[in-house]
């Protein structure tokens, strides 16, 4: 069944103990919405610049950026550097010179609207540009400038601002807000990463979020065995869009003065963004932008399919849909695919016939529900709807037909969409 588009809601708020109402998802995508907590319009100046001041920049003029009007749509290429030089313990990540793009992100802003869109693009996306062949991330070894050319080449896209984020730097900020939520349908790992999950909701520090984002080896354990799953570019790319939207609909913002220097010190050393990127526009940004929540925030990975060629293993774009994507996004209009959605419901909270319960009801409402079964775990307070990153609007969708739980980012078992794992605020009787 290929479910129809859902309209954007708030998300209803559970029961104490659960906190959700302090969730943004933007600040130099991690502070500059959260300062409006300061209240005063002195003090926010005061924390705008401090972010301006705490993190490194490029010269605008280096990167060929298109200028923006205030208040208007604008696109920020995040890059993911895979630079080891703040990197202590090699073990798990192994040395390379120099620096490629990791992780490639367009993130579009809507003020206006108060929504956000991420499309990512898979580092291996073979690309013609400046007359040679070859993947998209090579070209960040040019510069800075060059990858944001190519990209605004292969895409047609236009590009406002910049942001880098070192390997270091990624677990850093993770561990400055304390961790973040990821659920697993099976026990995982990758030997070359460092990655070793058990199954279940997970609280991972920087060093296994780092893993798990940076995995090209990834397995489950399936029935007593150790099973390849999406052990390749495409699966990373997943991986990496569901680590980046747990930060961004996680993290906390900063209560105090000193909470928000300790986020700071966590980003200074490894956060660069272009000289535009000024105080005054974080202001903007951050009033504009100081409602949003994880139902506003829309993410997609380009259509892709792996291709060799002359030995040299590339993904290259799925058509029509790769462009269709592409222009989706050009408009600010919903990136769909479409595809059939398939929910499973697990028992989390060990109350018999409680699965059972929700997936009748999920099926009433007009849901696939494919199977129910036991979690791995019977404490689950608050039901737990859990979606990777291209469904969590669908996760959305199932929540606000429930009228209860939460979207959590994580991995779904194969051939399925949306996981529920019901918790004890699912009502009984």
């Amino acid at each position: 069944m290929t479910m129809p588009s859902y309209p954007r809601v708030s998300p209803p708020v559970p029961p104490a103990p659960v906190k959700r109402g302090g969730k943004r998802a933007i600040v130099i995508f991690l502070v500059a919405a959260n300062i409006v907590v300061f209240g005063a319009i002195g003090v926010v100046w005061w924390a705008a610049n401090q972010v301006s001041s705490s993190v490194s920049t490029i010269p605008s003029t280096d990167l060929s950026l298109d200028a923006v009007d205030p208040g208007e749509p604008r696109t920020f290429l995040l890059v993911g550097s895979d630079s080891r030089e703040n990197l202590e313990d090699l073990t798990n990540f192994g040395y390379a010179g120099g620096q490629r793009s990791d992780v490639l992100i367009l993130m579009q802003v809507l003020p206006e609207a108060g929504r956000m869109q991420l499309l990512s693009i898979p580092r291996d996306l073979r690309i013609e540009y400046g007359g040679q062949v070859g993947r998209i991330n090579a070209r960040f070894a040019n510069g800075a400038g060059d990858l944001v050319g190519a990209l605004t080449d292969e895409t047609g896209l236009p590009i406002h601002h910049y942001l880098e984020v070192e390997f270091s730097g990624f677990a850093g900020i993770i561990d400055a807000i304390g961790g973040i939520r990821l659920t697993f349908p099976y026990p995982a790992r990758d030997l070359s990463s460092g990655l070793e999950v058990g199954a279940g909701t997970q609280v991972l520090d920087g060093f296994t979020a780092l893993s798990y984002a940076r995995s090209r080896k990834y397995q489950e354990l399936r029935d007593g065995e150790w099973v390849s799953v999406d052990a390749n570019d495409i699966g990373r790319t997943r991986r990496q869009q569901d680590v980046l939207l747990a930060i961004l609909t996680q993290v906390d913002r900063p209560t105090s003065i000193s909470g928000f220097q300790n986020l700071l010190d966590a980003l200074g050393g490894f956060v660069s963004v272009d000289s535009a990127f000024d105080a005054e526009e974080i202001v903007q940004l951050a009033w504009s932008m100081r409602g949003i929540s994880g139902s506003d925030v829309e993410s997609m990975t380009l259509p892709v399919q792996i291709f060799e060629e002359n030995g040299t293993s590339y993904v290259v774009r799925i058509e029509p849909d790769a462009s269709n994507v592409i222009d989706a996004f050009a408009n600010g209009d919903p990136m769909t695919v479409d595809r059939d959605s398939r929910i499973q419901v697990q028992n989390g909270n060990g109350i018999p016939g409680s699965a059972s319960a929700v997936a009748e009801a999920l099926s009433g409402a007009g849901f696939e529900v494919v199977g129910t079964l036991d979690s791995v775990r019977s404490d689950y307070q608050v039901t737990e709807v859990v979606a990777g990153a291209a469904n969590l609007a669908l996760a959305q969708a199932v929540v606000d037909a429930l009228g209860y739980g939460e979207v959590i980012v994580g991995r779904t078992p194969a051939g399925v969409e949306v996981v529920v794992i019901v918790g004890a605020d699912a009502p009984t009787g």
